[in-house]
């Protein structure tokens, strides 16, 4: 294995813009300045990325802002030249390198989509094994299970058995090299084509005994969803079963041959939802545990002399992205507005989409339906090419909200970033006007400037003012709207493949990470004054 290596530059991008000379003006923005960081391990493109923090803005309750001072910050990513690495933020290494599996004809295989087990966050396991607690942190690089797939393939690493002595009397290190997974997991899923992501489910915080979804979107147009996948290694695990209860959604009709590229649970609702997009440039919403959305239409699949019959269900709601010639005046790309990324918000509440047009998509998910809210595009300062990832970092710097933006987890709702394939990086505000005024304003906690926040007392006085007899020389009319802008940007120069965030804690500052065209992942740190 490579020892690891990583640079460091600091580097700022400022957009120019003037304060309105008005009674109330706003002040002016500041970007923060931010600190870039390579990690050089795979020899070959990094293709997609988990942050073990990623999850914790979609479950934590009230009163559970010190979840991020006792979590471990890992990173991992997945690659083309077949392997998957786990990176300790802290140290900034790699603590273990999973060599995958090759195909039949002795190929590798490119690792498409990593993802770590919801177990990380429990503290515990069912086998009954509690998690490392080493100076109040969990020792989460010995403790996990990551699940990672290649081609139609997918497979699951218990790090805690890997790092167990083989004898109780042997104090030999664990190496940082695993050839063999532990636990195989593809015929759980029967995936017949390459998998493009995994996904789990958010449980209920009132559950006793918390049961994890796993879906699997596919190039054969479908999402496979399997109910409490094994975690922990076990010696039967090596030889499982198929799992007849697997769950099919067929995204994609039959004849259309079109992919899914992405597939996400939704947090914090009642109802088991998820969001599936792909090439047919649909984006929809499932309900995966009601027996009355089962279309009556069957379908065979033919495998040799066996033949299945599958029920499928019927989306709770289906969306089709407007292209170019439904658009009156429309400034964007030429390209098919296919989906190739999802991001959910904190509260579950809005859904963006990742548009080959070059432009975001955000959906409000209203009752069983999804509702366009607003399209972030050229117009708005946007990308000039397809936009290949999209998400809401929740990078958990809104410092003190409502008691009802902490239960329902809104106070994040706001900032967005997307990564396109002109090589920007845009950080977006999605502005009152979409998101409400629930969600904290990303320009008062990211400025590299301090700023205060607009007085409390001018916006109810704003409230209950008649406009009819106010002048606008005196009410500047960025105080009465706030519609979505581009905060700042970062030239990253490359085609991103895949984009996560890292949560602030006490040991480091908030991070973007982002996998591109080349063999390192780089690492944006927010340095706020």
């Amino acid at each position: 294995m490579n020892e690891y290596h990583y640079s460091t530059s600091f580097l700022s991008s400022p957009l120019s813009s003037s304060p309105q000379q008005t009674m109330a003006s706003k002040p002016t923005f500041t970007p923060p300045k931010l600190q870039k960081r390579s990690l050089k391990g795979h020899q070959k493109p990094v293709l997609c990325l988990a942050h073990s923090s990623e999850r914790l803005a979609y479950t934590s309750r009230p009163n559970s802002s010190n979840d991020n001072a006792t979590h471990p910050s890992l990173l991992l990513s997945g690659s083309e030249d077949g392997t998957s690495r786990l990176w300790d933020l802290r140290t900034n290494k790699t603590v273990y390198c999973m060599v995958l599996p090759k195909s039949e004809a002795g190929e590798v295989l490119e690792v498409t989509s990593v993802a770590f087990h919801p177990n990380i966050l429990d503290g515990s396991r069912d086998d009954g094994c509690m998690v490392e607690v080493n100076d109040g942190i969990l020792d989460g690089s010995k403790d996990c299970t990551v699940n990672v797939s290649a081609s139609n393939q997918v497979y699951g690493y218990d790090l805690r058995y890997h790092a167990m002595p083989l004898t109780t009397q042997s104090k030999a290190l664990p190496s940082p090299i695993i050839s063999t997974p532990h636990i195989h997991l593809s015929n759980h899923f029967q995936c017949t084509d390459e998998i493009n992501q995994l996904s789990f489910s958010y449980p209920k915080h009132n559950e006793a005994k918390k049961e994890y979804f796993v879906s699997a979107a596919c190039d054969s147009g479908k999402v496979h969803i399997c109910q409490n996948v094994p975690y922990a290694h076990h010696v039967h695990n090596q030889q499982q079963q198929a799992n007849e209860n697997v769950k099919l959604l067929r995204h994609a009709e039959s004849e259309l041959h079109a992919i899914v590229s992405c597939s996400v649970f939704r947090p914090r609702v009642n109802d088991l939802q998820i969001a599936s997009c792909g090439m047919d440039c649909r984006v929809k919403l499932w309900d995966v545990k009601k027996p009355s959305m089962v279309q009556s239409k069957q379908e065979s699949i033919h495998d040799g002399s066996i033949f299945w019959y599958v029920l499928y269900r019927k989306p709770l709601y289906s969306y089709s992205v407007k292209t170019l010639a439904d658009l009156e005046n429309s400034s964007q790309l030429c390209n098919p507005p296919f989906v190739h990324s999802l991001s959910w918000s904190p509260s579950g509440r809005y859904l963006a989409a990742g548009l080959g047009d070059g432009s975001c998509l955000i959906l409000s998910a209203e009752g069983r339906k999804l509702i366009e809210a607003c399209i972030l595009g050229w117009s708005v300062g946007g990308h000039k090419a397809s936009v290949a990832a999209v998400c809401f970092p929740c990078f958990g710097l809104a410092g003190n909200v409502s008691k009802k933006a902490a239960m329902n987890g809104t106070a994040d709702d706001r900032l967005l970033i997307s990564a396109g394939n002109d090589g920007n990086i845009f950080f977006w505000d999605l502005g009152r006007d979409i998101v409400g005024n629930d969600a904290a304003d990303p320009a008062i906690y990211l400025s590299g400037n301090k700023i205060n926040q607009v007085d409390s007392n001018v916006t109810s006085k704003l409230e209950t003012l008649d406009l009819a007899e106010s002048s606008d020389d005196i009410i500047p009319e960025d105080l009465l709207s706030s519609p979505p802008k581009v905060l700042f940007q970062i030239p990253h120069q490359k085609k991103a493949n895949w984009i996560c965030a890292k949560a602030v804690d006490a040991t480091s500052p908030c991070s973007l990470f982002v996998a591109d065209t080349t063999n390192n992942i780089s690492m944006y740190s927010l340095i706020l004054s």
